[in-house]
């Protein structure tokens, strides 16, 4: 009894879930999306005409497609450990695949809506006696209010699909282990990364003025050029350093995949730092370094 709620309670099922997969199937009833129109919303969202809609789905294919990498690299980063614990902890298996399980029915679904709201704004643009505030023969929605309908499905299922994800790392936390998601940790350390160039760009007014004066210093003050010319040649030489560990931090992520072998790994010492993690932290110390440098040579 207790693996049995365990099970249902981790595929996060209630009444508003399960109308909702009503909706996304190919049998499901036309009268449904009215049912989920009374659930959710309908002005929660404003589109302004079909290129706003259009602009809404191609954000969902993204979505669709980024995800799609990452729920095959997250399940092959747990392979290993599922294949152990269905026989050492059945409980933790159940887990796993019932987040997985959850993760791909919200996939699926919202790939199935995606393409329902493609095909209301085909219809709409393929006749000039109808627009989106029209409604649909045989329907008490126009084709906004439908599209909306469908939106907020797809909105409910990406929450569920990030909720499964996040109860999954959680999970693992709990024992010991860390579940990385490469895109999450660039995003994390887009922060660290901004300020360093924040800082950078704070200093670029200084540059200016040290080439303004060497092409002042070459018409007007030639002993004066030497020593110019040596200060711009420090600072095109920490500039280029720099340039390479912007290039850096901007790649990460698809170093970060190379050396580990996908989207997302199973870290099993969460204390451990891989190749990339230390070349980062080592790559912002020297930012750091060469910012300070190239600070001292604009003092006077």
């Amino acid at each position: 009894m207790g693996l049995l709620f365990f099970h249902i309670n981790c595929s996060g099922t209630n009444p508003l879930t399960n109308l909702i997969n009503s909706l996304s199937s190919k049998n499901g009833s036309p009268s449904l999306a009215q049912k989920v129109g009374k659930f959710l919303p309908t002005s929660s969202k404003q589109f302004v005409d079909i290129y706003a809609m259009e602009s809404q789905v191609r954000n969902h294919r993204n979505w669709v497609q980024e995800k799609s990498k990452e729920m095959i690299s997250t399940k092959k980063a747990l392979r290993s450990l599922m294949n152990a614990s269905r026989q050492s902890d059945f409980q933790l298996y159940q887990f796993l695949d019932a987040n997985l399980s959850v993760m791909k029915a919200a996939h699926e679904n919202i790939l199935s809506n995606a393409k329902k709201e493609k095909k209301l704004i085909i219809r709409v643009q393929k006749s000039k006696k109808i627009d989106i505030n029209t409604k649909i023969p045989g329907k008490d929605n126009s084709y906004l209010q439908q599209f909306i309908i469908l939106d907020n499905a797809i909105d409910l299922r990406k929450s569920a699909y990030q909720e499964s994800i996040l109860k999954i790392k959680k999970a693992l936390t709990k024992r010991d282990m860390d579940l990385v998601i490469i895109k999450e940790q660039k995003d994390e350390w887009f922060f660290i990364t901004e300020e360093l160039s924040n800082k950078r760009k704070r200093l670029q007014p200084s540059i200016e003025i040290l080439t303004t004066s060497l092409v002042d210093a070459i018409s007007n003050d030639s002993n004066h050029i030497q020593k110019l010319s040596k200060q711009l040649n420090k600072v095109e030489n920490i500039n280029k350093r720099l340039d390479s560990l912007d290039k850096f931090f901007l790649n990460v992520d698809k170093v970060a995949e190379k050396q580990k072998g996908g989207h997302v790994y199973l870290k099993k010492n969460p204390e451990s730092k891989e190749e990339y993690e230390i070349r980062f932290e080592n790559s912002v110390k020297d930012y750091e370094k060469y910012l300070e440098n190239l600070s001292q040579l604009f003092i006077d």
